[in-house]
């Protein structure tokens, strides 16, 4: 009910403002139109010198599925985002503020639904160009990551589902939340950011730096938690990223007052038809895991792929390597299907994937995808979203 009172409200608003433009054409205080004044895209609001954007994205995900247990699940997801923007002689001053769904999950029998109620998701002011101000409820400041990528259709168990950041360490430090920060370009390339984040929770206070230029981006920040308390938990972080022509190397370690770290190494290649991924990871607890992928394109249309990934979590050897093509049937439709084979600790089996995608544009697309395999598992999905 909040979230139709403020968009009833908002409604209400522009047809007032709108109404009076028309009985007074030479007082104009609001017009409904495109402010390219920021570099806002979207749909905008012009008061005078103030721009208001309006986006979000609608999703539905509904699935079938039996990974071990059965289960049905119906997921509606959605944001709504307001961003104002003034322009001052001293720089930007923007007010931002986002609602999403609560995602509470109930469950009945095997089926899970999950509640749309709103709740506030980000809302802060922010000033500034070369130094940014930032104040108030928003995500953490620094990335902290050093891996996320996925390799074969197998990440339905989560296999190869590779996903690493300063959660995964024995001393974490909590980010975002409450947050007061300030980014400031002292040089060409070099940004640094100092802030005290998570001030609703144990406090955290950060400092770090950036470099972008010349194809090379690279940050590194040091991160001290529970600032209201005595643990003062430490974490470190550090990742660079290097463009060579049709070449990318990458890497990152993330580690802790403890000792304990978790560092990646990656590598890409686009060539004319084919292109090349790999990573690596390691974990200071023994697990580590190496894979790649390799592309080319068969037709202008097709595309096929071959990968196989290695790992070693918790002591268990866990191997995969697949096959499978990406097509374009048409503009706005393509078709999945892969195969592949997974040798989880001694416990093998095949998989095959498939899905096709539907996105005739407008922000909209909707998907079908099955997943199965000789262990009995399943899952079949049916998903839409809209994005404006």
């Amino acid at each position: 009910m909040k979230l139709k009172s403020l968009l009833l409200g908002s409604a209400a608003v522009l047809a007032l403002s709108t109404g009076a433009q028309a009985a007074d054409p030479v007082t104009s205080f609001v017009s409904l139109g495109v402010c390219d004044a920021y570099g806002i895209s979207g749909l905008t609001i012009e008061s005078d010198d103030t721009c208001l954007s309006i986006s979000g994205e609608v999703s539905y995900e509904y699935y079938h599925e039996d990974l071990g247990a059965y289960e049905i699940s119906s997921n509606v997801d959605w944001e709504l985002a307001f961003e104002a923007t003034t322009q001052t002689d001293a720089g930007a001053a923007i007010a931002f503020l986002s609602f999403v769904d609560d995602d509470t999950e109930t469950v009945t029998g095997f089926v899970h639904t999950y509640s749309e109620d709103p709740v506030v998701d980000q809302a802060y002011v922010q000033f500034g160009d070369t130094t940014v101000l930032s104040a108030g409820l928003k995500d953490k400041i620094l990335d902290t990551e050093v891996l996320d990528h996925t390799y074969g259709g197998g990440d339905e168990h989560g296999l190869f589902d590779w996903d690493f950041d300063e959660n995964d360490l024995a001393s974490t430090v909590a980010q975002g939340g409450h947050v007061i920060t300030i980014e400031s370009l002292v040089a060409d390339g070099f940004t640094v950011i100092a802030g005290l984040e998570d001030l609703d929770g144990d406090g955290t206070a950060l400092l770090g730096v950036e470099y972008a230029s010349g194809g090379i981006t690279a940050e590194a920040a040091v991160l001290m938690g529970d600032l209201y308390g005595a643990t003062d938990p430490v974490n470190f972080y550090a990742a660079v990223t290097a463009e060579f022509d049709s070449f990318e190397v990458r890497g990152g370690v993330i580690f802790d007052d403890t000792g304990y770290y978790i560092a990646s190494l990656g590598a890409s290649a686009t060539l004319d038809m084919f292109t090349l991924d790999a990573d690596a990871f390691f974990e200071d607890n023994g697990d580590w895991g190496v894979a790649g992928e390799g592309a080319f394109d068969a037709t202008d249309t097709v595309a096929i792929y071959l990968g196989a990934g290695y790992q070693e979590v918790a002591a268990i050897d866990i191997f995969t390597v697949y096959a499978g093509v990406d097509a374009d049937v048409t503009e706005t439709i393509a078709a999945n299907a892969e195969l592949g084979y997974v040798d989880n600790g001694g416990a093998d089996y095949i998989y095959g994937a498939a899905g096709i995608t539907y996105a005739p544009g407008g922000g909209f697309e909707t998907s079908l995808s099955a997943f199965a395999d000789t262990d009995d598992h399943y899952k079949l999905t049916f998903e839409a979203s809209k994005e404006f």
